[in-house]
């Protein structure tokens, strides 16, 4: 064979070779059939029900199942479309239940219950749990998820590993871990010890909440005209008893003294300090870490960057006009009121109030 030829095809193939990885890009390059945005399901989309609602439709099949043991008394067992085992309660069955959270390790089943249903204590649920009546649970229980259409009360030291929905209140006694989403339609109430991680009920009570909402400064918005913006470089303070009518905006360090009132926004680059009885008609943003002192009221959504520390007696939104409050570490004493949506993007604690 001629050699140069030899070489030819030898640096051919070696080129080919080389841009055979290439070739699905040059392809790209030219066709342009990747360049629309990808189609991404909004099912979840951030809402917190989501996963109570699939888990809805999922047992929906069980409705005349449950109606007929409830009517009868009676219990009954199967299994559902993916091959999971289910056990249906038609009545009040402790034994049954205990029986149950027994044997989960080796073989767990999914409880629904027409009736009222109380799990006894140191006991594990591995899969999800619907109580079409009030849910009782005992101390130091783990859960994986729980759907009740009326309330749902965890026993002290429990744990919830992926959500809770009450249709009803929603309450978790002294040290419980809530590692999921906890939403109830009505109210949810958090002891002291407990930690958290998202929350989002109408109202949301933690620890006792005292008179309710009496004795908090006003906080409903003004409604007036557009505020203008006051903009300051450096740390800034607002006296005792200062009323300002616009919106702020600190390069620096806030401390907003006891009894200040904003009839607007409030913004930090820093560090930002609330005193009691301060009272927040906009949104409340730190971009450090918020302390927000005892007997306070914020309007307005309430967000800071890294750490909020909220003190006994404070208010965030109103039942007309829910808001969120939201930072990686938050710290809330009890005796805190929040209308509407509580989240520890990282950790939520509950602490005793001095």
């Amino acid at each position: 064979m001629n050699p140069y030829l030899a070489v030819a095809v030898l640096v051919c193939t070696v080129g080919l070779l080389f841009m055979l990885p290439l070739l699905p890009a040059l392809v790209e390059l030219r066709r342009k059939s990747d360049a629309l945005p990808l189609s991404v399901v909004q099912q979840n989309a951030g809402e917190i029900r989501h996963f109570a609602n699939s888990f809805r439709d999922y047992i929906k099949g069980l409705e005349p199942i449950m109606q007929s043991c409830v009517a009868a008394g009676t219990s009954a067992t199967g299994t559902l479309l993916d091959g999971e085992e289910y056990v249906v309660l038609g009545r009040l069955d402790e034994p049954l239940v205990r029986a149950l959270a027994q044997r989960d390790a080796t073989h767990p089943v999914v409880i629904a219950a027409g009736a009222d249903l109380i799990a006894p204590p140191h006991a594990t649920f591995s899969r999800d749990i619907y109580a079409g009546a009030k849910f009782q649970g005992g101390e130091k229980n783990n859960y994986r998820a729980i759907l009740g259409e009326k309330d749902v009360h965890l026993g002290a030291s429990s744990r919830v590993m992926r959500w809770v929905h009450a249709v009803g209140e929603f309450t978790a006694d002294l040290g419980c871990s809530l590692f999921g989403r906890i939403s109830s339609d009505s109210l949810i109430r958090l002891h002291a010890n407990c930690s958290f991680l998202r929350l989002n009920a109408p109202r949301i009570e933690v620890g006792h909440v005292v008179n309710r909402e009496t004795g908090l400064p006003d906080s409903s918005p003004s409604n007036a005209a557009v505020l203008r913006r006051f903009l300051h470089d450096g740390d800034f303070e607002v006296h005792a008893g200062q009323i300002i009518s616009s919106n702020i905006v600190i390069r620096g360090r806030l401390l907003l003294r006891s009894g200040a009132r904003i009839c607007g926004s409030v913004k930090s680059l820093d560090d930002m300090v609330l005193e009691d009885g301060v009272s927040v008609e906009g949104s409340l943003i730190g971009a450090r870490k918020l302390s927000i002192g005892p007997h306070c009221a914020i309007h307005g959504p309430v967000v800071a960057e890294r750490e909020l520390a909220i003190a006994t007696g404070t208010r965030c939104g109103t039942w007309e006009h829910p808001t969120t409050v939201s930072a990686p570490s938050i710290e809330v004493e009890e005796g805190v009121l929040v209308f509407g949506t509580l989240w520890a993007r990282e950790r939520g604690q509950v602490v005793a109030s001095p």
